[in-house]
C-alpha cells in the first residue's frame, strides 16, 4: 500500500504547502519499532535469508554506495577493526549495495594488503538496487544511482531499534553505532534510559518509580534524584 504526501496539515490543522519536487508517494518508510521486512540476497559469504540468519542477535544492516570507493574503503576498515568488541556485543553486520559479489570480493582483497584486515561479514549484492528504494537508502536529490550511507540496527526480535543517516562523502562513526547499542541493550535488560553522551559505566537515568531495592538489584548502587523528574544511578 502507497501512502501519499500531498496536502500535509500543521498542528492548527492548516495547509502546509510543499513545492511539487518534494510531493512523493512512498511504499514504506521505516520507522523505529517496525517489524524488519524478510529478503533473500547472495552475498559475499553466500545465499542469506535474512530472518534466518539474524533471529536471536542484534543486526547491523547497513548500505554503502559501492565497492572501490574511497569513503567506503575506510568504513569497512573501520568496522573490522573493531571486531572483538561487536562479537562482544553480539552484533552481526550485514552490508548492501549494488556492486557485484566478485567486484565485491576483490575490493575486500584490496581493504585486507592496505589495512590487514579481512572483510568478516556478508556484504550483500542488490541487483537493480531494489531492496535500496525499499529500505529509504536511495536519496535521489543526493545521489540517483548509488545509496547514500544509510544504518539500521535490528534488534533480536526483528524490530528496527535505531536508524542512522549520512551522505555519501561522509564516513560512519562506528564506535558511535556500537555505543547506540550498547545502550539500546542496557535499555532492553534493564528499562534504564541513557543521558547525552553516555559510554558503558556512566550514570544512567531510572525513568519510573521502579523500588529502590529493585535499582540496588539491577546496578547494584541506589538512585539518587537530581530534580523531581531526574532520578540517576550508577551502572555497575
Amino acid at each position: 500500500m502507497s501512502i501519499q504526501f500531498f496536502a500535509p496539515r500543521g498542528p492548527g490543522n492548516e495547509m502546509i504547502r510543499l513545492p511539487a519536487a518534494l510531493r512523493r508517494t512512498v511504499r514504506w518508510l521505516p520507522q523505529i519499532g517496525d517489524l524488519f521486512p524478510d529478503f533473500r540476497v547472495e552475498t559475499t559469504m553466500g545465499d542469506l535469508n535474512f530472518w534466518d540468519w539474524a533471529e536471536g542477535s542484534w543486526i547491523h544492516l547497513f548500505s554503502h554506495p559501492a565497492a572501490n570507493t574511497p569513503v567506503c574503503t575506510t568504513e569497512m576498515a573501520s568496522i573490522v577493526a573493531l571486531s572483538d568488541e561487536w562479537r562482544a556485543a553480539d552484533v552481526r553486520h550485514l552490508a548492501l549495495s549494488g556492486s557485484p559479489i566478485d567486484e565485491q570480493r576483490a575490493w575486500h582483497g584490496d581493504i585486507a594488503g592496505l589495512f590487514g584486515l579481512e572483510v568478516d561479514f556478508p556484504c550483500a549484492h542488490d541487483p537493480g538496487l531494489h531492496l535500496s528504494r525499499l529500505f529509504g537508502m536511495m536519496h535521489e536529490k543526493s545521489d540517483s544511482a548509488r545509496p547514500i550511507r544509510k544504518s539500521f540496527v535490528v534488534d533480536p526480535a526483528m524490530r528496527v531499534a535505531m536508524l542512522f543517516e549520512y551522505p555519501s562523502f561522509l564516513g560512519r562513526n562506528f564506535e558511535e553505532v556500537l555505543r547506540v547499542i550498547r545502550a539500546l541493550q542496557l535499555r532492553a535488560e534493564t528499562g534504564a534510559a541513557t543521558p547525552a553522551d553516555w559510554q558503558g559505566g556512566d550514570m544512567v537515568i531510572i525513568p519510573d518509580n521502579r523500588p529502590e531495592s529493585e535499582v540496588i538489584r539491577q546496578f547494584g548502587t541506589g538512585s539518587e534524584r537530581l530534580l523531581p523528574y531526574l532520578r540517576v544511578a550508577g551502572e555497575s
